[in-house]
């Protein structure tokens, strides 16, 4: 455990104030023991994957954050898997892949965890980590480690009912049998379009909005001018409006406000209320 880590050290935007603690758990007890305590000394109780989808306050975080990352546990089948919630997404899909399995084509290149892209549904290309899922792994706010069957959880775009059960631990998911040289191919595919449509040579967190039903969220953005506009040191891409980058030391008060005023400006002009997909993690109260 660390003290007063800079936590834009744990997210892709490279944004974010110091956390008062910062713990990795090696084995999910550990996460168990600390979630327990935390609870009962009423300590704040943050939870981090690869920050691929997070926005940090610049104040920082009290309590404790804590990092899944080396929670990576794995046990293939023959065509399913069990993983942590701490496994990388992208990896997963591309050992998928290598063995003939096909479904996580899409994730190849989405760089957060498991635990992360099955809280938010994930998705690209189409497709999303629903169409995938047997089970979860859910340990509840109680300390209790239950396994939450597909069929009790409810999956919407860029949403599922998980953010209200507690941690996720890991995930059971179920593939379709392939042809590994086409599934891969898909792969290199997505890839490619990702590489040729994405800025990805300055920090960011992905899509910033959620695309609207029959829309795109970058569409509207760039018909209402934004693109390349900038609140210091965060800037609206010039390649894709959806993306906003860490410019120049952006922080987090530079980010939010461009969200803010974009989504006034775009309901004004096309009666559209464009929702953050992103996730932003600041002091309660």
């Amino acid at each position: 455990m660390e003290r007063n880590y800079p936590l834009h050290r744990l997210t892709t935007w490279k944004i974010g104030g110091p956390a008062e603690y910062v713990y990795w758990p090696a084995h999910t007890d550990e996460l168990e023991e600390v979630l327990r305590s935390t609870r009962a000394e009423g300590i704040p109780l943050w939870v981090i994957g690869r920050g691929s989808n997070l926005l940090i306050a610049d104040e920082g975080l009290p309590g404790i954050a804590v990092v899944t990352t080396s929670l990576d546990g794995i046990e293939w089948r023959e065509c399913s898997v069990r993983a942590q919630a701490g496994y990388t997404l992208a990896r997963l899909a591309q050992e998928s892949g290598d063995r003939g399995m096909s479904g996580l084509e899409f994730a190849r290149g989405i760089p957060g965890t498991l635990g992360g892209a099955v809280i938010m549904n994930a998705g690209a290309h189409g497709a999303d980590m629903s169409g995938l899922i047997l089970a979860v792994t859910v340990l509840r706010p109680d300390g209790t480690v239950v396994t939450v069957p597909r069929a009790d959880l409810e999956f919407g775009y860029r949403h599922s009912s998980l953010r209200s059960q507690g941690v996720v631990l890991g995930a059971e998911l179920l593939f379709s049998p392939g042809e590994r040289v086409h599934i891969l191919k898909q792969m290199q595919e997505n890839l490619s379009k990702r590489k040729a449509a994405q800025p990805l040579e300055y920090p960011n967190a992905g899509s910033v909005f959620r695309n609207p039903p029959g829309d795109s969220a970058g569409r509207l953005i760039e018909a209402a001018g934004w693109k390349g506009k900038s609140v210091g040191g965060a800037e609206v891409s010039g390649k894709h409006a959806n993306f906003i980058l860490n410019r120049d030391q952006a922080k987090a008060v530079d980010v939010l406000t461009l969200i803010e005023i974009i989504r006034h400006d775009v309901l004004n002009k096309y009666g559209v209320e464009l929702v953050p997909e992103i996730e932003y993690l600041a002091p309660r109260g």
